[in-house]
């Protein structure tokens, strides 16, 4: 019987032993990774240049129209006495330039640089929620491994206990109710890690659409804590300051308010000049060449509103006052959730702390039954029985910490803080 405790101890101090795993990444190395992989980042990045070009032909609107003509011709003329041909040539240059457009122009050109600030934080928005992806995927990873290797550990000790009790039940020291009952606490827990197997690998494919290979590491990374001061009151600001989704939606009022005024430009003055040079010539004995210059303004007075005009703008009203309230719905969802994910943080911390306090209590359990085991008070079976508690007792804790860095991450998503 102590080969058997003799080889527990060989295989617990091989776990310990053995070496770390050196390909482990930070938050902030994840987040550059997944930036440089992401196919969808990298399209909406590639897309932003398209609001810049809007931004330069919204100036270019009012731009002077230069126009080069001109036309060559050939005519014959015959009556009862005569007879003449000319051929006429024209050239005409002319410029123009609207001097006032109701200023259509001057918030087309506000409205595409908004349509590039509302771009910005939509850009945002999405490769802050495709690294919260990315992070929630490698805490997963980080959990599953931890789990798989307890889990190997206590499987390896319920295959010494089932040796054991097989021995015993050779020896008709037990039941064979008693021995099925090990068995079948060995299958499961055989199941189980063949399940954590399974779990991993399509953990892994997971986080190969965010990177280019799999770390290694099954320790969480440092916390990315950005200096939060974890008031409500404090966060709440900062999320409506900083949170791009709603930073967005404030901006696309304002598109919305440009829009109208650019509808009504319609109903607004408008002053053009135009200044001209015309030659015309034909080569006959009776006429010669001839030069013409001009400069032309004008303007145009609406007498009459366009009803679809009007129209056009009690549709923009009617979608700003809905933008509006779905604004304020985010916003009261946003405050909402950031209270719920403080709340929750802060649950998982008092939890974290009793487990641990627990951890200690089941440490000192495997202590006394060792102690017990040598005056023969304990059989090995007490100890390994401790210790398959214990290790559940760390996959729990386990997975309190990754619950809580899951909803760490998923605050600073929230605030607009998870980049900065």
């Amino acid at each position: 019987m102590d080969h058997i405790f003799k080889k527990i101890v060989v295989v617990m101090l091989l776990i310990i032993m053995k070496p770390e795993n050196t390909y482990s990444i930070s938050i902030n190395e994840l987040m550059i990774i997944t930036s440089e992989n992401s196919l969808i980042i990298q399209a909406d990045f590639e897309y932003l240049k398209k609001f810049q070009n809007d931004i330069a032909l919204a100036k270019k609107n009012n731009d002077p129209s230069i126009t080069l003509s001109g036309f060559v011709g050939a005519k014959y003329q015959e009556t009862d006495s005569t007879e003449s041909s000319f051929n006429p040539r024209n050239v005409n240059l002319s410029i123009s330039k609207n001097l006032f457009d109701g200023y259509k122009t001057k918030y087309s050109i506000i409205q595409a640089n908004d349509l590039s600030l509302q771009a910005n934080f939509l850009f945002e928005a999405l490769k802050q929620n495709v690294y919260l992806e990315a992070i929630n995927s490698y805490l997963d990873l980080i959990h599953l491994r931890q789990s798989y290797d307890l889990t190997e550990q206590s499987l390896i000790l319920l295959k010494n206990n089932l040796d054991f009790k097989s021995q015993q039940y050779d020896l008709a020291d037990i039941s064979d109710i008693e021995l099925q009952k090990v068995k079948l606490e060995y299958s499961k827990y055989d199941f189980n890690l063949k399940k954590i197997q399974i779990s991993i690998s399509d953990q892994e494919d997971l986080i190969l659409t965010y990177m280019n290979s799999v770390p290694d590491t099954n320790r969480y990374p440092e916390f990315l804590d950005r200096n939060l001061d974890l008031s409500p009151e404090a966060l709440i600001e900062y999320a409506l300051n900083n949170n791009p989704s709603i930073k967005s939606s404030q901006i696309y009022l304002k598109i919305l308010e440009h829009t109208k005024m650019i509808e009504r430009s319609a109903n607004l003055p408008k002053v053009d000049l135009e200044a001209g040079f015309s030659r015309n010539w034909d080569a006959t004995d009776s006429a010669g060449q001839a030069d013409e210059y001009s400069i032309t303004g004008s303007i145009s007075i609406p007498l009459y509103e366009s009803e679809e005009v009007n129209i056009k703008e009690s549709n923009i009203d009617l979608d700003i006052i809905r933008n509006d309230k779905i604004l304020k719905d985010q916003i009261n969802n946003l405050k909402r959730e950031i209270n719920n994910l403080l709340d929750q943080i802060e649950l998982l911390n008092t939890e974290y702390e009793i487990e641990n306090n627990q951890k200690e209590i089941y440490e000192k359990d495997i202590e006394i039954k060792k102690e017990s085991y040598k005056v023969g008070l304990s059989s090995k079976l007490d100890i390994y029985d401790s210790q398959i508690k214990y290790n559940e007792h760390l996959i729990r804790m386990a997975e309190i910490m990754n619950e809580k860095q899951k909803a760490h991450y998923l605050l600073l998503n929230k605030i607009g803080k998870l980049t900065q």
